[in-house]
């Protein structure tokens, strides 16, 4: 890296490394003449706030600033006002279609959880399913027993490496597995076309999270089904979700299904 910023152009870099380098010295900022924001509320969300904010002092006044953020957050705004000159907000299209996306959830219990879903894949047949999972353990574990129990899914989550997401990714897109189990890095930034469904095996804890995965069906004039499943431990994070009054999601009765191991 110290001997490719030398030339390089362009950079892109987490906050925290390129702290690092200016820390060190081997990145000049003084000749930067375009500054990217990108996925700015999540950056602030995981508390980069400040360290953005060093970055910035680092780079010359007379700049272009370019900030993308799907929600503008009170730290988003206080960046907007105190960085950015006269800026243009430009809202972008949602491609997501909400009368051709239906939100449903079950209520069940806990030790019965995963053979709900997996009664779910073998009678829905979906076209593609992601299934959000709360943990990368708990990615793991529900996608291991999956496949145990004849149903071919890819595992995607950060504590995977670099190739091993990137080949999970393409698998999917070739239709090689028709299930993703996956954490909430799946959620954003993922162009993944032609879901049909989204399972939310772990609740999220926010409507905003909700919305991220959501949006990864009902694309394109395609239909979309998403499918929450409501144990014990997933009531608090519930009621956080439909504290946003757009979010409509309707309860299903209980099928009859058979126990997996």
């Amino acid at each position: 890296q110290i001997e490719n910023l030398r030339y390089a152009d362009i950079v892109v870099g987490t906050p925290g490394r390129t702290l690092d380098h200016m820390q060190r010295g081997t990145i000049n900022l003084s000749r930067v003449r375009i500054l990217v924001l990108d996925e700015a509320d999540k950056m602030f969300e995981m508390g980069f706030i400040d360290d953005v904010k060093k970055i910035i002092s680092q780079v010359p006044r007379e700049r272009q600033t370019l900030l993308f953020s799907a929600t503008i957050s009170t730290q988003v705004h206080d960046i907007v006002q105190n960085y950015m000159k006269h800026p243009a907000k430009i809202k972008v299209q949602s491609y997501v279609e909400q009368e051709k996306m239906s939100q449903y959830f079950y209520q069940v219990n806990s030790r019965d959880k995963f053979s709900l879903l997996a009664h779910i894949l073998t009678h829905e047949a979906p076209k593609l399913a992601i299934i959000f999972c709360a943990t990368r353990r708990r990615v793991d574990i529900v996608g291991a027993n999956l496949n145990k129990n004849g149903i071919r899914v890819l595992i995607l989550h950060g504590g995977l490496s670099q190739n091993r997401r990137k080949k999970s990714i393409e698998m999917f897109h070739k239709n090689e597995a028709k299930v993703l189990v996956a954490s909430d890095v799946a959620a954003r930034g993922l162009d993944i076309k032609n879901v049909s469904h989204i399972i939310n095996y772990d609740i999220p804890k926010t409507s905003k999270e909700y919305i991220h995965r959501i949006g990864r069906t009902a694309r394109a004039g395609e239909e979309g089904k998403v499918i929450s499943l409501l144990s014990e431990q997933d009531h608090d994070n519930f009621r956080s979700v439909l504290e946003d009054r757009s979010i409509v999601i309707q309860q299903l009765q209980l099928p009859q299904f058979q126990r997996v191991p």
